[in-house]
């Protein structure tokens, strides 16, 4: 299931440099909405967080797409360049019914079809291409999905949602 470490090293830093690229992009974004909290909503805000996501979305998708189905895809289509592919697609299915989504006309559907691509797609790519790069899926899962984005797009979120002062 890849789920073990070949290269330590190696993953870690990939972890760093992906994370590093990363955190600086989503700063640039989110940035003004983090630093609106105080010292005690960012720290309990950040904790829950972490830990909502990391058990709500991180590890049910890390297990899933890139522990299960990615190294299935590539056994059945020894293909890398197919593995990231299908990793994407495997990504954004499993957002299919996320709640922003609708499905009661045929053009409502397509309209949220295509925004799954859209937001889904290649993100899903990248973590496929980390997880076959390193033969470890718990890479992605550091670098790109459990502190970034998660952690600086939602922490303003979750500490409005939990009424954190």
């Amino acid at each position: 299931m890849w789920l073990r470490s070949e290269n330590p090293g190696n993953d870690r830093r990939v972890i760093f440099v992906v994370l590093a690229i990363e955190t600086v992009l989503q700063l640039s974004l989110f940035g003004a909405a983090l630093a609106a909290l105080s010292g005690t909503q960012l720290a309990v805000g950040g904790l829950l967080t972490f830990g909502l996501y990391f058990f709500g979305t991180v590890l049910p998708t890390m297990i899933l797409v890139q522990a299960l189905m990615v190294p299935r895809f590539l056994a059945l289509t020894r293909s890398v360049l197919a593995s990231i592919v299908l990793g994407g697609l495997a990504y954004a299915a499993v957002h299919f019914f996320d709640g922003w989504t609708d499905y009661s006309s045929p053009s409502l559907a397509l309209l949220s079809l295509g925004l799954l691509l859209l937001q889904y797609f290649v993100p899903g790519m990248f973590k496929s291409l980390l997880t076959l790069r390193t033969g470890n899926a718990w890479v992605h899962a550091w670098a790109y999905h459990a502190v970034a984005p998660h952690l600086w797009a939602d922490t303003p979120l979750i500490v409005r949602i939990f009424g954190l002062r």
